[in-house]
């Protein structure tokens, strides 16, 4: 089979991608590392050929390739589920003659791009460098309207890594303290974004593009602790206001005729406020991280290696795309809910205890012996996820114990408002 390299995959998927690729006729093989994987996850990485690497170091990630020259030799293609890495996935497929992701997809991994394609639909934005901030050339009292502050944050970033509130009338000197505050400021080159801080619900909507035609999935909801996204209700259309369910699909297929989008999935977030939504990240490429594709499986009656052959095959325009899953008519099947826990003020995680018997779904995302943020700081708290039907989810998220070497611990989480 054509080797298949990946570059970007969470401990969900991580579970069903090998299998997914061989549906479809390739081989995987990860730029990662199994021993920083649990349970089905790492026995699945196991089963492939894996390198392990940083994939959050560029300059470590293209070194690793040019000294290996046998993992780029024979291969077909790179990919991954991260849009934030298609920049990189792109230079490499670029360098080392490989099939990569659609440009278009590539180009949207940038808030600072979707932004500017879809100004009606987005915060307020202004878009600046890390050499801009550090000269103070960007002023957050420009920004208008922006009654709640604003947040700076990397255009091209994930899981709230380097975001930060700036409160309302904060300067040019307090932009750049942010920034410096992240580590991420050492490259001046780095494209930044400051937007207006909305206050409202976070909805995602869920689907994908082939030729050119957008097919909308669900919608789903998260709850959040600061910037920690816990949980996930998936269907969550009959959440949102009158009104707002046509205007985010708009939003979704503007974008898509404005950013000449082929092929490939997306997973469009928007922030609510009164009535109104806003894209605050597009995530075009892939497929909803967290436990979605578990969700979807569940709710549609699908297999979640079958959803993903199809979310990685179309996301290779070379490849030929594996079958569409049939999925459901939008709002339909069983309520499903996932509960993406950490732990309060983070810390050591020496096991993780879940109810045996149930009916429920559990990923481990940190290993045996691996350390978490506290709650709130990202999505980097994430100790587990357990994903299932609603009523079963909230019932035996009660059962979920995280042994830490500071004693037992209940998982921290909060329920999608």
């Amino acid at each position: 089979m054509k080797k298949v390299i990946v570059l970007g995959v969470n401990a969900t998927s991580a579970k069903y991608v090998p299998r997914a690729l061989r549906s479809a006729g390739f081989e995987p093989v990860f730029l990662a590392d199994p021993e920083g994987f649990a349970g089905q996850a790492a026995d699945s990485l196991r089963d492939c050929v894996c390198f392990a690497t940083d994939i959050e170091d560029r300059e470590a990630v293209l070194r690793l390739l040019a000294d290996d020259p046998s993992i780029t030799e024979e291969a077909f293609a790179i990919t991954g589920l991260y849009d934030e890495k298609f920049p990189l996935i792109a230079e490499i497929a670029a360098r080392h003659d490989l099939h990569g992701p659609e440009p278009a997809a590539v180009r949207l991994a940038s808030k600072a791009v979707v932004a500017a394609l879809l100004p009606e639909f987005s915060p307020p934005t202004l878009r600046f460098t890390g050499a801009d901030a550090a000269r103070l050339a960007v002023d957050p009292a420009t920004l208008a309207p922006a009654p709640h502050g604003s947040i700076v944050k990397p255009a091209e970033q994930a899981g709230a890594r380097g975001a930060a509130r700036l409160p309302k009338g904060a300067g040019p000197v307090d932009l750049w303290n942010a920034v410096a505050a992240t580590g991420l400021s050492q490259d001046v080159t780095r494209p930044w974004v400051l937007q207006a801080d909305i206050h409202g619900p976070l909805f995602s909507l869920e689907g994908y593009v082939t030729d050119g035609r957008t097919v909308f999935i669900d919608f789903s909801q998260r709850g959040r602790i600061s910037w920690t996204e816990v949980s996930n209700l998936l269907p969550a259309g009959h959440r949102l206001p009158p009104g707002a369910e046509d205007l985010c699909k708009t939003a979704v297929t503007t974008l898509v005729e404005r950013s000449g989008l082929t092929q490939g999935y997306f997973h469009c977030e928007f922030l609510v406020d009164g009535g109104r939504p806003y894209l605050i990240d597009a995530n075009i490429g892939r497929v909803g991280g967290g436990a979605i594709v578990e969700q979807l499986a569940l709710v549609h009656g699908l297999d979640p290696a079958d959803i993903l052959a199809h979310v990685l095959t179309l996301g290779l325009p070379a490849a030929g795309t594996s079958p569409a899953p049939a999925y459901r008519a939008q709002g339909s099947g069983t309520s499903t809910l996932s509960y993406y826990y950490g732990v309060e003020g983070g810390g050591k995680v020496l096991s993780v205890t879940a109810p045996s018997g149930g009916c429920c779904l559990h990923t481990q995302v940190v290993p045996d012996g691996g350390r978490v943020d506290p709650v709130g700081a990202g999505d980097s708290a994430w100790v587990g996820m357990l994903t299932g039907p609603t009523s079963e989810v909230a019932r035996e998220i009660g059962g979920v114990v995280v042994h830490t070497a500071d004693g037992p611990r209940r998982p921290a989480w909060v329920a999608p408002s």
